[in-house]
């Protein structure tokens, strides 16, 4: 089964719009900082681990050389300021390396979008009402998925998206783009 590339760049992005909270808190010199780092790495962690995407474990090396900056002989203050310069220091790799698995997610599902919209428009052309106040918006958009791929003239779009999408992908797409006064 196909893992989902609509939840996948929708959870990476919202980890990207966290980190400059994380920033922020380096700026501020918030004691916190540290463990909010560690924290965001970890929820990134899960989200590639649950994906299969390898760059799990670069992500896992990003939290292991901050941990390892706690472990020191040091006096305890130097340890922390050690490992807030070690965070601090890797926080434009880690971005980074989010930003490189979620480019070429976010291409992929900006070309379904676009499909999806296209598939729509010549749907809501050829269609004679699909959608009724009493059939509930899940239902409809199934229906319209149904539609699309049993019509001849839109059956080849609706192949192409299943090619790159799983079908729950698709569905999501669809309700997000559908207009309910096109099939009405």
């Amino acid at each position: 089964m196909k893992k989902s590339q609509f939840i996948l760049v929708s959870q990476l992005k919202d980890q990207l719009l966290e980190f400059p909270g994380i920033v922020s808190s380096l700026e501020k010199k918030d004691p916190f900082f540290v463990e909010r780092m560690l924290s965001w790495l970890k929820s990134v962690e899960n989200i590639l681990s649950t994906n299969s995407i390898s760059e799990v474990s670069e992500i896992a090396g990003f939290r292991s050389k901050i941990l390892a900056g706690k472990i020191s002989d040091e006096r305890s203050f130097n340890a922390k300021k050690k490992q807030l310069r070690i965070t601090a220091n890797l926080l434009h790799d880690a971005q980074s390396c989010v930003l490189n698995v979620l480019l070429p997610h976010e291409t992929k599902m900006n070309e379904c979008r676009d499909i999806t919209k296209q598939i729509l428009a010549l749907a809501a052309q050829k269609t004679t009402r699909l959608y009724t106040s009493e059939i509930a918006f899940e239902d409809f958009v199934q229906k319209v998925w149904w539609h699309i791929i049993s019509d001849d003239d839109l059956k080849l779009g609706g192949v192409k998206l299943k090619s790159m999408l799983s079908e729950m992908d698709i569905i999501m797409l669809i309700a997000d783009e559908i207009d309910i006064k096109d099939f009405s």
